[in-house]
């Protein structure tokens, strides 16, 4: 049989990547996918380029080789996964073996923006949260794990996270199978999506 593959979109600090790991433990060792590591290779411009860069939009991303070992998967084939390296905005030269799983976890901000990543999903899941919660959440992750001031992180959420949010994100909640609540109990969630699988 095909794999399964579970789709979680959503905004930045809805839970997406801590939902993807519990599930993937619940599920029995799923791979997860991360949709940030496609995102586009920019060695070809300066550090200040970068910084200025807006990663929430469509056009920030590799699309092409992201459905390329989406598909892949589906067939049960094994991919090679890029790295990306958020402090430098660049692609690591090495790569991560991914083996295809019964199950298959891709999640990120615009999983449910590309017609042919969608047609690839069993069951698509959209996160929501507050505004707040997005804002708080987005600010500990950048400080905890990348180094980034949260005055800095707060300036760039006003300037292309929120926005690029409400143009691009939001509107894919449309074509999710089931729309959750990221401030919901990581138990919960995994629990709802988990019967949601079970029943299809």
């Amino acid at each position: 049989m095909a794999p399964h593959l579970i789709g979680i979109a959503g905004g930045s600090g809805s839970g997406k990547t801590t939902l993807a790991r519990a599930l993937a433990n619940v599920l029995g060792g799923a791979v997860v996918v991360p949709m940030d590591a496609y995102y586009r290779d920019l060695t070809d411009l300066d550090l200040t380029a970068r910084e200025r860069w807006n990663f929430d939009r469509p056009e920030a991303f590799d699309w092409d080789p992201f459905v390329t070992d989406l598909c892949a998967l589906r067939r049960g084939e094994a991919i090679q996964r890029p790295v990306y390296d958020f402090t430098t905005h660049t692609r690591r030269p090495e790569v991560e073996p991914v083996e295809a799983r019964p199950f298959l976890i891709v999640e990120g901000l615009l999983v449910l923006h590309s017609p042919d990543v969608r047609a690839l999903l069993d069951t698509a899941v959209f996160l929501q949260v507050d505004d707040q919660t997005a804002v708080d959440r987005r600010v500990a992750r950048d400080h905890r794990e990348r180094g980034r001031q949260p005055e800095a992180v707060r300036a760039r959420y006003a300037r292309d996270v929120q926005p690029m949010f409400d143009r691009y994100v939001r509107p894919t909640a449309r074509w999710a199978d089931l729309t959750l609540s990221g401030r919901e109990p990581i138990e919960s969630l995994t629990r709802r999506i988990v019967t949601s699988v079970s029943v299809t």
